[in-house]
């Protein structure tokens, strides 16, 4: 009979004082539970109920041992838990935004499993408010994000690194009046509808940017990048997004990509950390691989430039 098995039944009798309802709650029979209790008192060479009918009320001895058998479940839970976190340091847990993990991650990953190949890892993508609740929920120490300078509460309690920025591009249907245009004017967006995504710093972004150039537009707002993608082909109105996010469809011709003279809109990314933690040496590994292929490419994209 294992020991656990004859704890658990002490404290539980301990507990309700009856072994008609201790077996109930252990979901096993009444001789079971007496030959639990009679094994332990054996064990000690000592009583540790007095009956009395269908109750029992620990003795001298029984309140001693109960003292030390609750000592004895928590540290076997908390052995547990410290196991199991242990095993937890062995993944890599990553907080990405949907937009970097879908247009990023893919090479990314080719060069961090080249560099550790047996890592395993837990990849969470996120919009910019959920990353924000990740970090201030203790669920990551580290974020891979867009980097807003407005959202001052990041910028007070967190520590960034800037690792490239995103060009914003002017998106229409290919069959939109303006798609043919070789020179668009902010004044041509009289009256279209700007479509936005959800997040609030990047709604203020681009309206304000706008507002600079007096754009007299109409907004509406949608979930994410691909919604807006296929609502711009759908005409329900036009957007402003990372060039990246629609290179695919700018190429297979889905959609036109344009600039709109004097409108320059350009977003920071990179990761954001917990202040005053130490991240772990393969988080540190991961930020160094992300770091070097960011580098390599803006260095690329500059000589092509």
């Amino acid at each position: 009979m294992k020991t656990l098995d004859k704890l658990e039944t002490f404290l539980v009798l301990a507990d309700c004082s009856s072994f008609i309802e201790t077996a109930k709650r252990l979901y096993c029979s009444q001789p079971t539970i007496t030959n639990h209790i009679h094994q332990l008192e054996e064990q000690f060479q000592t009583k540790l109920f007095h009956r009395s009918g269908k109750t029992v009320k620990l003795t001298k001895q029984g309140e001693t041992f109960l003292s030390y058998a609750k000592q004895i479940v928590h540290l076997l839970e908390e052995a547990s838990v410290k196991m199991k976190e242990e095993d937890r340091q062995d993944v890599l847990a990553l907080y990405v935004s949907n937009y970097i993990a879908e247009v990023f991650f893919p090479e990314i990953l080719d060069h961090f499993q080249h560099e550790i190949p047996k890592q395993h890892m837990e990849i969470h993508t996120y919009c910019y408010q959920d990353l924000k609740d990740s970090l201030l929920d203790g669920r990551t120490n580290m974020a891979l994000m867009p980097i807003y300078p407005e959202d001052k509460y990041i910028q007070t309690q967190f520590e960034s690194a800037v690792l490239f920025e995103d060009e914003f591009q002017f998106i229409v249907p290919i069959d939109h009046p303006l798609a043919g245009r070789k020179t668009i004017y902010s004044r041509d967006l009289r009256n279209e509808t700007i479509l936005l995504p959800r997040s609030d710093y990047l709604q203020q972004f681009i309206m304000t940017e706008l507002g600079r150039h007096q754009s007299k537009v109409r907004y509406l707002q949608m979930s994410n990048f691909d919604m807006i993608k296929q609502a711009v082909k759908s005409h329900l109105g036009l957007a402003f997004l990372p060039h990246l996010a629609v290179a695919g469809e700018n190429v297979r011709g889905e959609l036109a990509v344009r600039s709109v003279s004097g409108i320059h809109m350009r977003r920071q990314n990179g990761f954001v950390f917990r202040k005053n933690v130490r991240l772990s040496p393969v988080e540190q590994s991961f930020f160094n691989v992300v770091e070097r292929y960011f580098a390599a490419k803006v260095k690329v994209d500059s000589i092509e430039a």
